[in-house]
């Protein structure tokens, strides 16, 4: 195998991923719906694009599994009746196998071992019947392309490289030059005789155009595998019985003036232009085919990304810097300098918003996984599930994209275990026997929300109070007081599972914390909805980003910190001296008609407050629908910040969620909540605030 340093190898495996992550979803179609031939066609492209792609850097082993997975899928399209499983797996095998040799390249192993995957495809072909060989109805000829008889005639001939590994691909990129040029009459060898072929060919097209022909031939040159190229204009046959005479054949012009057609001027030393009666005007290449070309983009690297937005970031740090020398100068030079200030500032967030949106990654990155890992869960469960996507084309930050992968796959798997019902239970329920699954997302406003809905048997809420009480959660009398809406919210709970039983997909009572936590980290939000014998919903809010944040800055023991403001429910004052002064802790304050526990910032970091006896700022957040308060020296204002994470050592500081740059150049520190609650020992989500014992 050649070298995997090689210069495109980094395209390569981006671009083969790509098509085998969508070829697995369209292989899980062939079981959910009767294989039309679109399908088919588009199943066998893509793997014929990965083989295609392999074979011209050299990249052996994939040639070889692609191309047997190319002939199995050629016999299976010309099956009469229902596909197999076995024969779908194996397909699915083929799939595995390309993805990991791809991985083995993009980590520059080299793995000689024998592949018998191979044999195995070619021995499933061979035991099906082959289509060419099949009698099949004659198909009606085909329509031959029409184009304006007062065109001019191109023969044109290409020979590929005897090298060429995947003829039928190049004669199809051949094909669809031609096209974009002018009207392609005629192409021999077609790309389909090539398909099944390796090794050089020569095609032969006539092409009608208004394209010079030094321009043709440039441009087929161009192609890769291609040795020789030959475009010359083709012989005019002289009409019979005309009573005009034969004139030569029309001047070919480039197609920028072709599309000036209608206000051609004859030019010095050429014949005159002007239409003839009985003919018709000279027609220019099909106006559709810049409509037809895809909109041109580039691949960069996530990293440079990265670095983009943090230069970004670092320009708008130094306009805020600038703002507050500014303040410094004179008041009749301040105001002009101020004004081109927040001109700058302008393009700067401009700048950033431009980065972050490219930053922004479509949610079908995510679920392109999922069918395949849907279609696995519900045979080893003998169950019989659709996954149904909606919204996949809604955008969220890479950085949420990435961090919310784990977590959806847990719902996917918890939906497909505990929610849906075998087929035997639906069918007494009165339901199909297929469940289904649905997974969406929908941007509202500054927030993506993501839903996993089931209809299945619904949560038992008295399942969960059980278990809660069991585990030691709650009190008795504590679950009996929550609702059924409050007590859905118990599944969160470490080690509350609502089966009775483990299994290898799950309940052992671990995960949903996990989830919980992972979508707090992001700055977003999980809750349930559930219908018992209906389904369950788990409804997730997500920022679209995580890199800006608004901020609540608070002074404690002459130090600045930022508070994520949408944890924050509200801020009020408080006179806790009379209850135990700078030592009070635990104590309680009255947030809404509730006691809502109170904690002083100050202590818990090891700092002296420096606010005097007597009213005290508070802020009040909320964590796992827990609320408490941490009294703070003062409240200082708001603030939009770009959020960077922490370095060794305040990395393992706990309570402290990142750093930012404030204007004037000063580090701000940016506070946890769900740290700050661990820091202040509260471990119980869910015992109602009346139950804290011991409050002031």
């Amino acid at each position: 195998m050649p070298s995997a340093s090689h210069k495109y190898l980094t395209l390569f495996v981006a671009e083969a991923s790509e098509h085998l992550a969508t070829l697995q979803s369209e292989l899980v179609r062939l079981e959910q719906e009767p294989p039309a031939a679109p399908l088919w066609d588009a199943i066998f492209r893509r793997m014929h694009s990965v083989k295609g792609s392999a074979a011209t850097l050299g990249f052996s082993r994939i040639v070889d599994i692609a191309h047997a997975a190319e002939n199995l899928i050629a016999r299976l399209k010309g099956k009469q009746g229902k596909i197999e499983r076995a024969e779908v797996d194996l397909l699915f095998a083929a799939t595995d196998a390309l993805v990991k040799e791809i991985v083995k390249l993009d980590k520059k192993e080299d793995d000689e071992r024998t592949i018998t995957l191979v044999d195995r495809l070619a021995k499933a072909a061979q035991a099906l019947p082959d289509p060419a060989l099949t009698a099949r109805p004659v198909p009606p000829p085909p329509v031959m392309p029409v184009a304006d008889p007062a065109l001019p005639r191109l023969d044109v001939s290409v020979v590929l490289a005897k090298t060429c590994a995947a003829p039928g691909a190049r004669a199809l990129i051949v094909q669809r030059k031609l096209k974009a040029m002018g009207t392609l009459l005629e192409m021999d060898p077609t790309p389909a005789q090539l398909m099944q072929q390796k090794g050089g060919a020569r095609i032969t097209a006539l092409l009608a155009t208004l394209t010079v022909t030094d321009e043709v031939r440039e441009a087929l040159v161009a192609l890769p595998e291609v040795d020789h190229v030959e475009v010359r204009i083709a012989p005019v046959a002289r009409p019979v019985d005309s009573g005009f005479p034969v004139s030569p054949p029309s001047p070919v012009v480039s197609p920028p003036q072709a599309s000036m057609r209608g206000q051609l001027t004859p030019a010095p030393g050429r014949r005159d232009l002007t239409p003839v009666p009985g003919r018709r005007d000279l027609t220019p290449v099909p106006g559709d085919a810049d409509e037809l070309r895809p909109e041109p983009t580039v691949r960069v690297r996530a990293e440079a990304l990265d670095q983009l937005l943090d230069q970004a970031a670092d320009v708008m740090h130094g306009i805020a810097r600038l703002r507050e020398a500014a303040k410094r100068l004179p008041e009749h030079a301040a105001d002009r300098f101020e004004a081109e200030i927040d001109r700058l500032r302008r393009t700067a967030r401009e700048l950033h918003g431009r980065v972050m949106s490219a930053r922004l990654t479509p949610f079908s990155s995510l679920t392109e996984r999922l069918p395949r890992a849907v279609r696995d869960l519900a045979h080893r469960l003998s169950k019989t599930i659709e996954l149904d996507v909606q919204g996949a084309d809604v955008e969220l930050d890479r950085t949420v994209i990435e961090a919310l992968g784990d977590p959806l796959s847990h719902l996917v798997r918890n939906a497909a275990d505990h929610g849906l019902e075998d087929p035997q239970t639906r069918q007494k329920a009165g339901k199909p026997d297929r469940g289904k699954l649905t997974l969406s997302a929908r941007r509202e406003r500054d927030k993506v929300i993501v839903e996993v809905q089931d209809d299945g048997r619904g949560m038992d809420a008295q399942a969960l109070r059980r278990k809660a009480v069991k585990s030691a959660a709650m009190t008795q009398e504590a679950a009996d007081a929550l609702s059924d809406d409050a007590a859905y919210e118990l599944a969160f709970l470490p080690g509350i599972s609502t089966r009775e039983d483990a299994t290898e997909v799950s309940g052992r009572g671990v995960g949903l914390d996990a989830v919980q936590r992972k979508l707090e980290s992001l700055g977003g939000k999980v809750s349930i909805r559930s219908v018992p014998g209906k389904g369950t919903t788990f409804v997730l809010e997500l920022p679209l980003s995580v890199s800006m944040a608004n901020l609540l800055l608070v002074q404690v023991g002459g130090e600045l910190y930022g508070v994520p403001l949408h944890r924050v429910l509200l801020t009020t004052e408080y006179d806790l001296s009379a209850r135990g002064g700078e030592g009070f802790e635990a104590r309680s304050l009255v947030v809404m008609g509730e006691l809502v526990r109170a904690y002083g910032l100050a202590k818990l970091f090891g700092l002296p407050s420096l606010a005097p006896p007597g009213p005290r700022p508070f802020v009040v957040m909320e964590v796992d629908g827990l609320r408490f308060a941490v009294s703070v020296d003062r409240l200082v204002g708001q603030e939009e910040s770009v959020l960077k994470p922490l370095f060794p050592p305040l990395d393992r500081v706990r309570g402290l969620a990142g750093i930012t740059v404030l204007g004037n150049g000063r580090p701000l520190l940016v506070l946890d909540p769900r740290g700050l609650a661990e820091l202040c020992g509260i471990h119980d989500p869910v015992k109602p605030a009346p139950a804290a014992k011991g409050a002031a």
